[in-house]
């Protein structure tokens, strides 16, 4: 029993591999554009992609499934509050520039564990119950 994944090379964080976990265990890495084949241990196996705090969401595959990585909701968020914070912040002057500095990061690290940065998608669906 196996699955295809394919790491789509429009993902952030190109340079980074990225961790695969097969029912809540580390099982090997992906590289920028690469596709691996998995086994898996039985039916309804349950597949995560993590890098740092950042996660994808899970999702239960089955023999024969293809399953793409690409970019999550939570990653709009991010660039969203990039988008924000550089304009307030230039407005801004000293302590201030630190302060509202301090809170994006904040945010930022807030949203990579809340959010969904990466995402699974099954791009062919072979099993049927």
């Amino acid at each position: 029993m196996t699955i295809t994944l394919t790491r789509n090379p429009y993902v952030a964080g190109s340079l980074l591999k990225f961790k695969i976990w097969l029912n809540n265990k580390p099982v090997t890495k992906i590289a920028l554009g690469e596709e691996k084949t998995i086994t898996l241990p039985e039916d309804n196996s349950i597949i995560q992609i993590k890098q740092f705090s950042g996660k994808s969401n899970t999702l239960t595959v089955n023999d024969g499934d293809q399953v793409e990585i690409s970019n999550g909701t939570g990653l709009r968020w991010m660039v969203l509050l990039v988008v924000l914070f550089v304009p307030i912040v230039t407005l801004l002057e000293a302590l201030a520039i630190f302060i509202s500095l301090l809170v994006a990061i904040t945010c930022f690290f807030i949203l990579l564990i809340k959010t969904d940065s990466l995402k699974l998608t099954k791009i062919n669906n072979k099993f049927t119950p």
